[in-house]
């Protein structure tokens, strides 16, 4: 845990392996934490000027991925619709998590000739899809695997060296052990939405670099960072406009709603009056035998849990442990609200 930058408390219990004790140092899977990974990165090139937010491309990913025939509106998607789960791509579980393929490129094949749920912008569905393709377009728009983009534009600047990513049964000394059944491919699947590897220090380091109020690093300027933790509304349907109501919007306010998604984070809780600075987000990440997850809150607090193990039985249950452990050791006020149930996270 840091507070106000500077770490707090760090703590490991349980095995890495059989026979090893855990340190704080390990390395655990993180899941769709991934994804707050992958936004950054994706948004430190937008600010380079080598990506564009509402720029289309679905052609020039389609090229990429050798689709000649894409499906219906995949043309029309852009960096911002996958940053905000709302390019139309389904959530397809069983492409990401029952062997069906064998890698990303292969599911996002799968994703650009089947039909999408929405037309792009128009709506929100939670996809691992979304942050499959993210790290394709990455890689197609710097030459470099997206790993080494990450780690070039994220990682390094904040000194973070241990970070990597892993397949399902890749295992190197310092990592901790999550059981997985045989055959299962999710993690080489996944690839940008979901296979990084990290420990939970290294994880607060990043996040810290998201609040604009705490000292640090900040790989991302004050308005990128605004943005990105800013709630993403649905806008109002053709339906609704024809009937009177506002002309459609892709652009959030904070409030109402307080709680949704804004640009590879979760927020948790955003005050009705706006601003993101007493606002409290982050990610949670749940995979085969893997809970993690990283929460910045007001007051300069952040922190990170990472598990290996059946115990909690739900990310969620996280939020409630630790709250009452910031609660006990005089952190907080008790006023944050547990998280709803996970957004059917990998």
């Amino acid at each position: 845990m840091l507070r106000n930058g500077e770490l707090q408390h760090q703590a490991a219990y349980g095995r890495r392996i059989a026979g090893e004790a855990a340190e704080p140092s390990d390395q655990f899977r993180v899941a769709s934490i991934s994804k707050t990974i992958l936004a950054v990165t994706a948004l430190e090139l937008v600010e380079d000027g080598v990506l564009e937010l509402d720029a289309p491309i679905g052609s020039l990913l389609a090229t990429r991925l050798d689709v000649s025939n894409p499906t219906r509106g995949i043309e029309a998607i852009t960096l911002r619709h996958l940053l905000t789960h709302r390019s139309g791509f389904p959530q397809y579980e069983n492409l990401f998590f029952r062997n069906e393929v064998a890698s990303c490129p292969d599911a996002a094949r799968a994703g650009f000739t089947r039909s999408l749920q929405s037309v792009a912008g128009t709506s929100f569905q939670y996809s691992n899809m979304n942050f499959c393709v993210l790290g394709i377009l990455i890689e197609q728009v710097t030459g470099a695997p997206y790993a080494q983009v990450v780690q070039e534009e994220v990682l390094t600047p904040l000194a973070i060296t241990s970070m990597r990513t892993a397949g399902t049964f890749d295992l190197e000394p310092g990592d901790v052990e999550h059981e997985s059944a045989e055959g299962r491919n999710y993690m080489e699947v996944l690839a940008g939405a979901g296979a990084w590897l990290a420990a939970p220090t290294d994880l607060v380091t990043i996040l810290n670099s998201l609040d604009a109020s705490t000292p640090g690093t900040k790989v991302l300027e004050p308005a990128t960072l605004e943005r990105m933790a800013t709630i993403t509304v649905t806008p109002p349907s053709d339906d609704d406009e024809a009937a009177g109501q506002p002309a459609p919007t892709t652009t959030s306010e904070p409030a109402p709603p307080t709680q949704g998604y804004g640009m590879g984070l979760r927020i948790f809780d955003a005050p009705p009056t706006g601003g993101t600075a007493d606002a409290t987000f982050g990610h949670t990440g749940t995979l085969e035998s893997t809970h993690a997850m990283f929460v910045r809150r007001p007051a300069g607090i952040t922190w990170a849990v990472t598990i290996s193990g059946e115990y909690p039985a739900s990310t969620p249950e996280i939020a409630t442990i630790m709250d009452n452990a910031l609660l006990l050791g005089g952190f907080a006020d008790g006023t944050y609200r547990t998280p709803p149930p996970p957004l059917d996270d990998a």
